[in-house]
């Protein structure tokens, strides 16, 4: 490749890191990220880090008080996060979010690596590239949280890249990291990896996926037996349960009551009641307005950022199915829309399906008008969505980079002053905090989500907290009132809208 090539590539990658960077770590620091995403893996990294390699008890992710005996596990199997340990161990929480930044880069070089194998073209790899970075599935990632999903996604174009190149070596690493990011994965993996037969016609190629599908079968079986004892299963399935009705339309509505809900319950009904599962794909579940069009903006959004290619590409829309019916069958909306990280199923695949279709045509000028057009359809998708956004509930702070809103502290808190305050609070004393200042304090294995108080010696809140779930803003306000004419808390510091209560039967010389 020419070393003028070489600028090109280099130069686009590092400015879209710095917009990356712009978007992920100032929402950290001006306090829009939150305790049930951030904190809870923070809390599973600790875990850990004091030699529990399978959590004992994530209790941030409690929303009740806890009770005796009832041990509370993380509701995926995700071996994959290892890769991140490392860097929480160096760097905390901040650590976390540099995790995921670096995967968004490495992820980014896979589709650069990829194309140009394929095409043999350097310019097919940059223009692969430009197209993934403008994946809105990649802006909501980074402008939410840290998730599992970022360990185990970064792999797939590295995964195509080895299956083609026939680096076995890398094909297992990256296939096995990408199944062992959650165990929804591992079954996206046996659709994905049985369905590509179709696509790759060599004998070799085809063996080797043969061998991927039964691995991934024989690691989705371990993990599900591994995963379905304990209300996790409950959880993770509550979603869909609806489904298990005889009549899931009259469930939804609360006129029949779904008893005994299982994924066998669920399968029959996607298998034989194809109208039904068509018109969810498309239609709201929920009577309330404000849910409108939230289905037909991600078809309106996957369309533009090269969804169109899947009329000369129909495998990618195989590969798909999984992911469309994961994200539009639940009963939360907030799982449906473009927003957070569920998303990035897209961002993998679009530019792949894009480079496929456009090396239809290679040697044409229609090879460039494919390629091209796709990484601008996507940008211009993303641009649209930072505009204005169906999905609930979008901040256009999280998300707008370039505007100032994005860079000023929500409601004036004080990153120096509240962390300042914060020290207060022993290292291994245990602690519960509100939602949006749990991830700024260091985890421990005794970590609660307030209102949930658990044996916690310490609770930390921030007054005028806008969204303190699970609680409103009149209830904390309540709270704190509560624990300041409480016999049992003391009030330590009430400084730049942080509060802090001790336990009046803590140790004090911790």
């Amino acid at each position: 490749m020419p070393r003028h090539a070489w600028w090109i590539v280099g130069t686009t990658w590092v400015i879209f890191m710095v917009i990356f960077a712009l978007i992920s770590f100032p929402n950290h620091y001006n306090f829009r990220s939150y305790a049930h995403d951030l904190a809870f893996f923070m809390q599973y990294f600790e875990n850990y880090l004091n030699g529990y390699f399978i959590p004992r008890k994530l209790s941030i992710g409690l929303l009740n008080e806890p009770v005796d005996g009832i041990i509370y596990t993380e509701s995926h199997i995700s071996p994959s996060i290892l890769t991140a340990l490392p860097f929480y161990w160096a760097g905390s929480v901040w650590g976390l979010l540099l995790h995921q930044w670096l995967s968004i880069g490495f992820m980014a070089i896979g589709f650069f690596a990829y194309a140009r194998h394929r095409i043999g073209l350097w310019q097919a790899g940059y223009w692969t590239m430009v197209h993934f970075f403008g994946m809105w599935g990649i802006t909501s990632l980074l402008a939410w949280d840290w998730h599992e999903v970022v360990a185990g996604i970064v792999w797939l174009p590295w995964f195509f890249y080895a299956l083609e190149a026939q680096k076995l070596w890398l094909l297992f690493l990256s296939w096995f990291l990408f199944i062992g990011a959650k165990e929804n994965f591992a079954l996206w993996g046996i659709w994905l990896s049985l369905s590509l037969l179709f696509a790759y016609k060599s004998s070799k190629k085809q063996r080797l996926l043969l061998w991927l599908a039964g691995l991934t079968t024989a690691w989705f079986a371990l993990t599900y037996v591994l995963f379905k004892k304990g209300p996790q299963l409950h959880s993770a399935f509550s979603a869909y349960e609806y489904l298990a009705a005889e009549d899931p339309l009259a469930a939804l509505q609360g006129k029949e009551t779904v008893s005994d809900p299982s994924i066998g319950k669920i399968l029959r009904t996607i298998l034989l009641k194809p109208q039904l599962i068509w018109s969810l794909l498309f239609e709201s579940t929920h009577p309330d307005l404000a849910t409108f069009g939230i289905k037909s903006e991600l078809h309106w959004a996957v369309l533009w950022s090269g969804g169109w290619s899947f009329i000369f590409q129909p495998i990618f829309l195989i590969l798909l199915i999984p992911v469309y019916l994961y994200k539009l069958l639940p009963d939360r909306y907030s799982i449906w829309g473009t927003l957070y990280h569920y998303n990035t199923e897209f961002a993998a695949i679009l530019p792949i399906a894009v480079l496929w279709t456009a090396e239809r045509w290679r040697g044409s000028w229609r090879f460039w008008v494919a390629l091209i057009g796709g990484a601008l359809g996507a940008h211009l998708m993303n641009f649209s969505l930072l505009d204005h956004c169906y999905s609930k509930w979008y901040d256009s702070a999280r998300h707008r980079w370039y505007q100032c809103e994005h860079y000023h502290p929500l409601q004036g808190y004080d990153y120096e002053k509240i962390h300042e305050g914060l020290k207060l609070i022993p290292r291994e004393a245990g602690v519960s905090a509100s939602s949006r200042l749990a991830p700024h304090i260091p985890a421990r294995l005794e970590y609660y989500h307030f209102p949930v108080v658990g044996k916690a010696e310490y609770i930390a809140l921030l007054r005028n907290d806008p969204g303190p779930w699970p609680l409103t803003p009149a209830e904390l306000t309540c709270h704190i009132d509560s624990l300041e004419h409480s016999p049992y808390w003391e009030k330590i510091w009430d400084k730049d809208q942080l509060v802090i209560f001790r336990r009046r039967s803590a140790d004090k010389s911790k």
